[in-house]
């Protein structure tokens, strides 16, 4: 092991980067048409839009025409989303993508650790359902209250709670969004777009030959 190793960590987003959970988005059409129906409210693409994981931000304001509280809508969207999420990885139909197995190249070198707007559940499910508890030193993703959505990222609350775990280094973040980008300055890290359609690095091969 060398030297450096375990004072540099590369820091990875979960979701595109490491889990292929947006090639088939039918869990989230399924996930969120269930928990509108269960609020009471009819499942336009307008209203499913609301509770989609990129429109997080204005959720409280997005909700306000339905029935019950944000914390109740909140609660039953979340609870869709983590059962069908969790479930498709448990069945196979969403994956790891195939060259994350090459990132114990690194792991030799660095400590390898993951941040992501996932919940907690989802992500610990992800590292336990492929054995990588041996490959990431640390994972951390949201909680499941209401107030957690104002701790994604690029808020540096995730960071500081994977900092608990494995302490301060140099670190790098990997990820694949402009709020990626806007994290990794956010928290000092430095940052490599990583995408799976070549707008960034785009396979593990040519992440493993930058780091060596």
């Amino acid at each position: 092991m060398s030297i450096k190793g375990r004072d540099e960590r590369i820091i990875f987003d979960m979701d595109g980067v490491l889990l292929d959970s947006e090639s088939d988005l039918s869990w989230l059409v399924e996930a969120t048409r269930s928990a509108l129906e269960e609020v009471g409210v009819d499942p336009t693409q307008e209203n499913m839009e609301k509770l989609y994981p990129g429109n997080l931000d204005e959720f409280t304001v997005a909700v306000r025409d339905f029935p019950g509280t944000p914390e109740e809508i909140w609660k039953i969207r979340d609870r869709y989303y983590i059962e069908r999420k969790v479930r498709m990885i448990e069945s196979g139909r969403m994956t790891s993508f195939s060259d994350v197995e090459l990132l114990y190249e690194l792991a030799e070198d660095y400590s390898l650790a993951i941040i992501s707007n996932s919940p907690q559940i989802v992500v610990d499910e992800f590292v336990t359902r492929y054995g990588f508890e041996d490959l990431f030193s640390a994972w951390a993703g949201r909680g499941l209250e209401l107030e957690d959505l104002d701790r994604l990222k690029p808020h540096p609350y995730l960071y500081k709670k994977l900092v608990m775990t494995i302490g301060k280094g140099n670190s790098w973040y990997i990820g694949d969004r402009a709020g990626d980008r806007e994290f990794a300055e956010a928290t000092g890290m430095k940052f490599i777009l990583f995408t799976r359609d070549g707008a960034g690095m785009n396979e593990m091969r040519e992440l493993i030959d930058y780091f060596r």
